[in-house]
């Protein structure tokens, strides 16, 4: 699916179910090279995925903070990080949105992205978790390392979500590699743990608390077995050749997605109201789901290090991690 959100008003939905580039008209950057010479907004586009981390950008759009800025912001959401990243690359998107382990992957692989803003950090309270593995209540087990031999469900075999599980049943002191790791849409993980066909999966969002309230229970909290403090998550990305190109767009872009997230942290009812809007969810349930923080971390090394870590003993990254070349800073 793909979204379009304006400071205009209006959510606006198209298709798009596109398995790599993004077709692009190139009509965007001649409109933003004649607004940057007439004094007008400079457009953005940025590719996010539909969940709960893209409410504090959202937010910042529906009350001015990037029109304050100077920038004209249309958001497109995306069904996977690769399209993501594949769009910022051709220039379609000017930034993108995802977990660090993907932009770590990609990197790893020849795509030259740099991290420029944090979008998220894991909640900072061990009894908040917003990605714990979820059991039957008369599952039997008592800690994370019960699931050798067990079928976990995650939403990508070797992803982000995977690691957070892998962490999780190695701290415990279980063997990952025994788990059998089932590859399932997040939607269709409650049903397939209610009737049996897998034995755990990683609650994302607002599954993890439609789930607590069906009746499942929390067996770990992979974050806080991660790291003793939050760790920063999600993160907004962009092609190193473009900011390089044009360092006072992007110091702009900066300055809107770090007030965006100051907004954010400071109204968590109009926080929830525009994640509502945004990912589709009702609005009673938005007001109950478990929400990382924002704003509350920099993007910095020390805050990534724990997922950095995690991702070369997991096998997600084959050699470690250079995040102070990662991180552009204005």
């Amino acid at each position: 699916m793909a979204r379009a959100l304006t400071r205009s008003g209006a959510v606006v939905l198209t298709t798009f179910l596109a398995a790599g580039l993004v077709a692009c008209g190139g009509s965007d950057s001649d409109d933003d090279a004649a607004a940057a010479t007439d004094g007008g907004p400079r457009a953005v586009t940025a590719g996010v995925i539909p969940v709960t981390d893209a409410g504090p950008i959202a937010m910042g759009l529906e009350n001015g903070v990037w029109e304050d800025a100077g920038l004209d912001l249309t958001l497109e959401t995306a069904n996977s990080s690769p399209n993501i990243i594949s769009a910022v690359m051709s220039g379609d998107y000017q930034i993108g949105y995802g977990g660090v382990t993907s932009v770590f992957q990609a990197v790893e692989n020849g795509i030259d992205l740099v991290l420029i803003a944090p979008a998220s950090a894991t909640a900072d309270d061990p009894a908040n978790g917003i990605n714990d593995i979820l059991v039957l209540p008369d599952s039997g087990f008592t800690s994370a390392a019960d699931l050798e031999g067990k079928k976990v469900a995650v939403n990508a075999l070797g992803g982000y979500v995977q690691l957070l599980a892998q962490i999780a049943i190695e701290a415990e002191g279980g063997d990952p590699d025994a788990v059998q790791w089932v590859e399932l849409p997040v939607p269709d993980q409650p049903a397939a743990l209610t009737s049996g066909a897998v034995d755990a999966f990683v609650a994302g969002e607002p599954f993890g608390t439609l789930g607590r309230e069906q009746g499942f229970t929390t067996l770990a909290n992979p974050h806080a077995l991660l790291s003793d403090g939050a760790v920063v998550a999600g993160v907004w990305y962009a092609s190193r050749a473009a900011v390089e190109e044009d360092p006072d767009y992007y110091s702009s872009i900066v300055t809107a997605i770090e007030e965006s997230n100051a907004l954010a942290l400071s109204d968590d009812a109009g926080l929830r109201a525009t994640i509502a809007e945004f990912t589709g969810i009702d609005a009673a349930l938005a007001e109950k789901i478990r929400l990382g923080s924002y704003g509350k971390l920099p993007l910095t090394a020390e805050n990534m290090q724990p997922l950095a870590d995690a991702s070369l003993e997991f096998g997600l990254v084959r050699e470690e991690v250079d995040l102070d070349a990662l991180i552009w800073e204005p």
